[in-house]
């Protein structure tokens, strides 16, 4: 694995952006998405066919679950910076796991010693 892939990265491919889904297609192998990510996109309003063809697409994922040692980095991560629970426990999952966080959300995560893409800025 090299990325972990946000949440917003996974809804910008389900409205259909085509960075989002180009990049997925091209790197699907090398991406894995956090527990988090897979609790949050699922919570948004679907269709039932939507919701089983979506549910479909994050378990063709590798998904990371939260271990102790996330855990353990989400406490230094808010040592550092006030930073939602949610948001921790992705950038603490990629951190861990020594995985590039692909994001739009750039902002959310200074300060904090983690490798991130933004695959929309050119």
């Amino acid at each position: 694995m090299k990325y972990l892939v946000d949440s917003n990265i996974i809804i910008y491919h389900l409205n259909g952006n085509k960075i989002a889904t180009t990049f997925l297609k091209n790197n699907h192998t090398m991406c894995a998405i956090s527990q988090i990510t897979f609790i949050e996109v699922l919570s948004f309003e679907f269709t039932n066919n939507e919701f089983i063809s979506t549910k479909e697409l994050l378990d063709s994922f590798l998904l990371i679950d939260v271990t102790n040692s996330i855990s353990m980095q989400c406490v230094k991560n808010r040592k550092i910076k006030k930073i939602k629970i949610p948001d921790n426990i992705i950038s603490s999952t990629a951190q861990i796991n020594d995985l590039i966080l692909v994001t739009r959300n750039i902002s959310d995560f200074n300060s904090l010693e983690i490798k991130l893409l933004d695959i929309f800025d050119s």
